[in-house]
This record gives C-alpha cells, structure tokens and sequence, in this order.
C-alpha cells in the first residue's frame, strides 16, 4: 500500500484494441501506435490471428505483430495479446473465418493449436510490453434446444459427459428413474438433445433432467477448452497473467455454459465484454454505464479476491453491429471507462481505436476517425487518464467501499427457468434472461439510489461478510435449502431481505416446493397459494397513480404470522386493489415481500422505475453520505489512504436540458478532479454541479459511507 502523499506506482490501466490488417507494414504500425500514445492510451490489445500467422502450413509470418511489440516498446505502452487457438486457418479444415467463439471443433486439430499456441508465447513471452495473455476471446458454450442438433459434440465431450453422470447418480438406475430411462451403464447415456425419440424431441413433458445436467456438462466442456489452453502457455510463460473475457455475464449464464465462479478460478483475471449494442440491447442507454458497473460488480463477486476487468466496450459508432446500433460520444467513452475502474475494475480497455478496412464490422467501432484523425471521442482518454493521475496523487491507494447491498443471482435457477421456456414462447415474465436482467437493472437503480451495490452469486454468499444491510433476491425461481438457511441467518443478524413473489418456486430440479417459497414460507410464516395470470401484467398503483406493472403473474399469499403487514400505498388496482407488497420484522432485520417479479417488471416496463425505486428505497437502512438528488444519476464512492473519493455519473447536460446534476454531500469543500474547479457543499448538505459531460470526481474526507472496505487496496503494483 502506497503511503499518503507518497507517489503511487505506475499502473496501467486505460486501454483499446489495436486492429492490425494482415498487410499492415512496419510504418503503418508505428503510425498506429503513435497514435495511441498521443491519445494517452497506456493499454493495446490485439490478436494473434492464426490465419494470418500461419497462412500455409508451417510458413509463419509475424511482421506486423513483431512491429506492435517494437513500437509499444518505444512508447511504453502494455500489450495485451488475445490467443485465437480456436480459430484457425483453412488448413486444419476451418476455412474464411477469421476469429470466433467456438469450442474446438475437432479433438484431431489439438497438435496444430499446440504449435499455435508455443510459436506465439514462445516469441511474445519474454518481450517487455507484454502485458497479459487473453487465452481466449469471449468464450461460450451455447445451449442447442430440444429438436435442435448439437454440431459440436466429439469424443472428449462423450468422456466428459460418462464421468460426469458417474459423479453425480454414482448407480445407472438413479439415472434412469429421474431421466425415465432404460440405459445399462454410464458409457452408453446419449447427451441430452438425443434422449427422446426423434419424433417426440422438443416436446414439453421430456424429463428437464437431462437438460439441467447438460447445463452442467457445458460448464465443465469450457472449463476444460480453456484450462487446456492456459496449461499450454504455462509450460512456456509461467508469470505473465492470463485472462479470459465472457461475453455473457449479464445474459442466462446457463444458456452460453456458465458458472461464472468457475471461470474465475481457470485465469489470473476475469474479464468480460459489455458491450452496449449487444449485451446491453435490453436496458435504456441512461442505464448502460450503470449496468457496466453492475456488471462489473457480478465479476469482482465471482472472482473471490482476484482482479477483474472491463476487456471490451464500446469506443466507436456502429453501424451493422449489434442488435442496436448505436453512436457514442466523448462524456459516453469517458464514463465508461472512469466509473467501472471506480468500482472495482484493474483496467478498461475499449473496443477499438481504429476500425477494420474490410469485411464485417468495417467502419464501425473507431475511437479515431475512419482516417485515423483523432477528434472529440478519442480526446476522452486523455480526459479520463489525467484524472485518475490527479486521483492517485490525492488518495494514495484506493479501492471502492463495500458493498453495502447485494442482488443476488443463480446459475441454477437460470437453468431451471431456461429449460422450463425451453418450448414455450417468450413472454414478459418468462424470457429466459428475465432474471438476470431484472437482478442488473435493480443494482443498477441501487447505484442510483447512491447506495453501495454489488451484485452476486448465491454460491458466493456464505463466504461473504455479513455487513451488507440489503438483500435483493428477484425471480430466483429456483434454490434449495442451504440458500434460505443463509437468508433467514443473514435477516436475523439485522439485514433487510427484499424478496419478489417468482422467487423459490423450485429446487434445484425443477420440482415444486410446498409450501414455497421453498424452506423460508413456514419460517417466516406465509406460503404462497397460488398465482393469478395475465400476459398484460399487472398495473401497480401508489396513491392511486400508475408506478409500475409487474409482469405476467402475481402471487397470493396466505399469511400465518401477525408480524406481517402490508405496505399500505402500494396496490394491484386491477385485482381489488389488493396489496402489491408486505413487510414483517424478523429477528433484528426485517422483510420485504413483492407480489410479482420486481426485477423482470424493470426489464420489460422502464415505467417500472418508481415501483422498483420505493420498494429498494424503502428497503435499505443505511446513512449514505453522498446521495443523488438529480434523476438518473449514479455515484460510486471510493475510499484511499490519504482522502475519500466519489464519481458522479449523469447524463450529459444536453440531455438534462441544461439543469445542474444536484447531490447531496457533508457540508464543506471539495475539489472536483474531473472540471479541476473547488467545489463548496452548503450548510443544507446540498451541491449543484454543472457537469457538462454528467461527470464529477469529488475528493474530501466524509464522501465514503463507514471505514468498511474490501481487504486489499487499489493498488495494483502487486496484482497482474
């Protein structure tokens, strides 16, 4: 840790992908890198495309590559090199395509990934900008539905598959009764998609179990691609760190083969892509950098202790790319690399500072021009890299505050909910991402709500401490015992369970608690009934004005302990006008029960907002110090050795139709790293900011909540 006053270490951590054509030449490439420098960039990311890398068989070409070294070298600038065993060139049969995210398609193309893999670490290994190896980019394992062909099945898969069916029935007749099967041993166990007849594949009474174990099967078929990878660099390079980028953390992680922890614990970093016009297409663009920063949370939650970062996002326009195109400007790129670094992220590094010529994607993505000029949108990095100068010179080391708050997801559930909408139409209430993007846009409004955030796997929660004052469990339909045990402790330590009326429906194996929801109802003393349905929603009304509609069912409730009442201004108009919500004390915490899916009503109705406001408003007991008055305004406090910290983040001020963004602080002075003016809270412990960009960096003692903190400063000289 870096004493007060003392200069922080050098540490990189503002990047961008330089893109490299295969014809590039050494003045092309110092061009390039120059220009990166100038921007200020201290971070490049490129990939080792094997196409272009090994053109024929055996005839290695790496000038372009070996030119980036040489002038990031020269400006001192960190290279993180992205390995592309996966997608090779046509002469191991894998012609035109040029970088994917598929498995190995063949366990026979593994003595050519290997040669890959040694040409590249074996030449980079021991170069000075070599930052980090990125082992594979954005890797998934995708569900193939009932009646769906799986392409991707090989040997290694059946083995993988035997051993894990022995693992878990241990006797082939525990099997075949779940499954309503007749298979004499493990060897002979077809994978999922093959189980049912050909004619009846796909339909909705198959067994869901073989359906769940494949879920289980994929995470540990991407476990294996990827840790087969890293032991192959290791055995050449045993200290550079290495990274991974999943690209879906914030979609049904059961459905792209996903057990976040588990991908943390294969690399010395965890990455993810966020990128707006693809991961992000469900929420509001006021609510992207919220929910990178959620995300970013979900990432440092998984990893338990080690880094995470930001490994892609968007820099540029586009165009063909994405599911919503979309523009960017100056204060959008400033603010999504400053405020996941502020929570929690080692480095960001953006997607890409110069565009590709040709092919997919080109002109699209640029942070420079499409003549490599550097305009407003690049002029962002410099922004951003001298405010976190200014920021460590003033705090020393830092970190953010602990999370003071925490939404809570499941990989589990997700995959009951996947496998249950398997052959059933997507609705508002039943998406099979519903509850990962309901649980993202609820820490996102947390955020907003100024309270410190984190979301969470519920794996995770038992070794977490037990000093956050808000639990926020939405449409985890499924969990099983131990997670209600943790719950129930955790309210009656003095926490505040804010739980929807779609959550613990189910266990593990999509059967039906009674009463549910499942191991907490006779507990806390209620059970649900049963369900009303309508594919509308269901409107909310506070004081007889519409905030909210909860999507597709409400529960109903039977309550057995007089402890329960219910939140009062809060109704279901078309049903009586019965209430949406109730609340109980338990122990030295309380409750907070919602009828309806709180989280999906986000995902599906942005006019939700005020309903998922009150209830998260209502729920959380914390004395916050720095909150936002201003709407759709985030701030993310950080705490140093020498001073306190807080980002704020709002739109720009086009956007508030020139209003200042107004939050509340301890009366005093500060000083706003970001505009570089002193900043005087007024004795009310109110502040208007001018913000043109949506952006502020106040620095002053008081501006974080408590002295809890995470173990382990921000200073990332002894992290890779």
């Amino acid at each position: 840790m870096t004493s007060p006053g003392a200069s922080p270490p050098i540490r990189r951590r503002v990047g961008a992908q330089l893109w490299i054509e295969r014809d590039a030449d050494r003045d092309r490439v110092d061009f390039l890198v120059a220009r990166a420098a100038e921007t200020g960039l201290e971070l490049l990311r490129i990939f080792l495309l094997w196409p272009w890398i090994e053109p024929e068989p055996g005839v290695w070409t790496f000038g372009p590559f070996d030119a980036v070294f040489d002038a990031a070298e020269r400006h001192d600038i960190g290279i993180k090199a992205t390995l592309t065993a996966n997608s090779g060139p046509w002469h191991i049969e894998t012609p035109s395509l040029l970088h994917s995210t598929t498995l190995t398609l063949d366990p026979g193309h593994r003595p050519a990934m290997r040669r890959y893999l040694e040409a590249c670490v074996g030449r980079y290994r021991s170069r000075t900008a070599l930052e980090q190896w990125i082992i594979w980019n954005e890797p998934l394992n995708n569900v193939s539905p009932p009646g769906q062909p799986n392409k991707n099945r090989t040997d290694e898969q059946r083995r993988i598959w035997t051993e894990l069916l022995r693992d878990r029935y241990t006797d082939i007749n525990e099997l075949n009764k779940r499954w309503r099967t007749g298979y004499s041993s493990f060897g002979d166990v077809d994978f999922a998609e093959d189980v049912a007849h050909p004619s009846q594949r796909g339909n909705v009474w198959e067994s869901y179990r073989p359906w769940l174990d494949d879920w289980r099967l994929r995470v540990q078929v991407l476990h294996h691609e990827l840790s087969w990878v890293k032991d192959v660099v290791r055995t050449l390079d045993a200290t550079t760190p290495l990274c991974i980028n999943p690209p879906d953390t914030l979609a049904n992680n059961a459905s792209v083969g996903y057990d976040l922890s588990d991908l943390a614990d294969i690399t010395d970093v965890l990455g993810a892509s966020f990128h707006a016009p693809w991961q992000l297409a469900f929420a509001p663009r006021d609510l992207h950098v919220p929910l990178v920063v959620a995300g970013t949370t979900l990432l440092r939650s998984a990893a338990r202790g080690r880094p995470v970062e930001l490994t892609e996002f968007q820099l540029g326009n586009t165009y063909y790319a994405g599911r919503m195109p979309l523009s960017v400007d100056e204060a959008d790129i400033s603010a999504a690399y400053l405020a996941p670094l502020l929570g929690g992220a080692a480095s960001v590094t953006g997607w890409s500072m110069n565009t590709r010529r040709q092919d997919f994607e080109a002109g699209d993505w640029g942070l420079l021009d499409d003549a490599d000029s550097i305009g407003d949108r690049a002029r962002a990095i410099r922004r951003v890299t001298s405010a976190l100068a200014a920021l460590d010179d003033r705090l020393g080391s830092w970190e953010p505050v602990a999370a003071d708050a925490l939404v809570l997801t499941s990989e589990a559930s997700q995959a009951v909910q996947l496998v249950t909408g398997f052959a059933m139409p997507s609705l508002p209430g039943r998406d099979e991402n519903d509850a990962i993007h309901g649980s993202a846009l609820l820490a996102a409004e947390l955020l907003r709500l100024g309270v410190p955030t984190a979301m969470a796997p519920v794996t995770t929660l038992a070794a977490a401490s037990d000093s956050p004052r808000l639990l926020v469990v939405s449409h985890l339909t499924a969990w099983e015992a131990e997670l209600a045990d943790e719950l129930v402790r955790r309210v009656e330590l003095g926490a505040v369970l804010l739980l929807d009326g779609t959550s613990g429906h189910k266990d593990h194996d999509a059967a039906l608690h009674r009463p549910w929801p499942g191991h907490l109802s006779e507990r806390l003393g209620f059970r649900s009934t049963g369900l009303h349905t309508d594919p509308a929603g269901f409107p909310v009304a506070a004081f007889g004005a519409y905030v909210g509609r909860l999507p597709l069912v409400v529960a109903e409730y039977d309550f057995t302990d007089p402890a329960w009442s219910a939140v009062a201004e809060l109704r279901l108009p078309e049903l009586g006008s019965v209430p949406c919500a109730w609340t109980r004390p338990a122990g030295n915490g309380a409750v907070v029960l919602v009828s309806g899916a709180l989280g999906p009503a986000l995902a599906h109705d942005p006019a939700s907002r005020p309903l998922a406001r009150a209830l998260l408003s209502r729920s959380y007991r914390g004395v916050l110090p720095v909150r936002p008055i201003t709407d759709k305004t985030m701030v993310l406090p950080v705490r140093g050795a020498a001073d306190d910290a807080v980002g704020v983040f709002a739109p720009a001020i086009g956007a508030r139709r020139g209003q200042p963004v107004r939050i509340t602080a301890p009366p005093g002075g500060y000083v706003d790293l970001w505009s570089g003016t002193d900043v005087q809270v007024d004795r009310n412990g109110e502040v208007s900011l001018l913000a043109p960009e949506g952006i502020a960096l106040l620095v002053g003692r008081g501006l974080a909540p408590d002295e809890r903190i995470h173990q382990g400063r921000h200073d990332r000289s002894t992290q890779p």
